[in-house]
């Protein structure tokens, strides 16, 4: 029953904090504070829902403490932000966000704050679980888990091997100082073609991996290296940067598929 509410309320966590977040809204919340309406926005949505995936009306308490809880742990975080120098406000009269010196402090700031917030459900979950036992799982979505167990984490595995592991990729290659300068050549408008790659590549790893087809995980990567042949000749930066990336999404999609699998 524990591991039925967890699971909703991670979902709604990774919904919320990731797929309804953009980046503007993530910039204002370190360059406003509390005195922005993003931080304040962001916080009520994870509260709506943390509501929904609970879907009961005793359990407005447990969504206002998990609501609350994550608003205070944002605004640490891009109070941290500042302080540390991850980032800087410049113009304070026309206020303007840069990357700061210690850019890759971000990575540790980040993982901190998604194990508070999964610390705050898992917590908060048992207390409320514990007064109210009679709990129920949604009926469908309850059979759905029973019948089709693998199909259930894959869908969570796949959720997490897409916005969150890129996010997850540029912050370890920001710590770890590996970048490439922009060019006017590199301008692609405002069609994120490295993103939507990635996105691919790590869906489809990980679905050969649940489907045991690793042969065409390595026809995939030689795919890829085939079409990145010039840049990874080069022994540029952008090379360096291209493979470091790609062996990054190549280690979260295996992890999470051997992990499903073993579940």
């Amino acid at each position: 029953m524990i591991n039925n509410l967890f699971f909703n309320l991670i979902v709604a966590h990774i919904l919320g904090d990731f797929y309804l977040q953009w980046g503007s809204s993530c910039k204002n919340k370190v360059l406003y504070s509390v005195k922005g309406k993003d931080l304040w926005l962001h916080s009520l949505l994870i509260g709506i829902l943390s509501w929904s995936a609970i879907w009961d009306l005793r359990g407005w308490w447990l969504a206002a403490c998990i609501m609350a809880l994550h608003f205070l742990i944002d605004w640490f975080k891009s109070c941290i932000q500042v302080k540390w120098n991850i980032f800087k406000i410049e113009n304070l009269e026309h206020a303007k966000l840069v990357d700061g010196t210690n850019k890759r402090h971000d990575l540790w700031v980040f993982l901190t704050d998604q194990i508070l917030h999964i610390a705050v459900i898992v917590v908060f979950v048992n207390i409320w679980l514990r007064a109210n036992n009679d709990w129920q799982q949604f009926g469908w979505l309850h059979e759905f888990a029973i019948n089709h167990p693998l199909r259930m984490n894959t869908i969570v595995a796949m959720m997490l091997a897409l916005k969150p592991a890129n996010i997850l990729i540029l912050l370890i290659l920001g710590a770890c100082k590996v970048s490439i300068t922009p060019t006017d050549n590199d301008d692609h408008g405002n069609f994120h073609s490295g993103e939507l790659i990635g996105w691919l590549e790590r869906g489809l790893m990980l679905l050969f991996v649940v489907m045991s087809q690793y042969e065409a995980i390595g026809f995939l990567i030689a795919a890829k290296s085939i079409l990145r042949f010039n840049e990874a000749s080069s022994g540029s930066e952008k090379s360096e940067y291209v493979l470091t990336g790609t062996l990054l999404s190549l280690t979260i999609a295996l992890s999470l598929g051997i992990l499903i699998l073993k579940l």
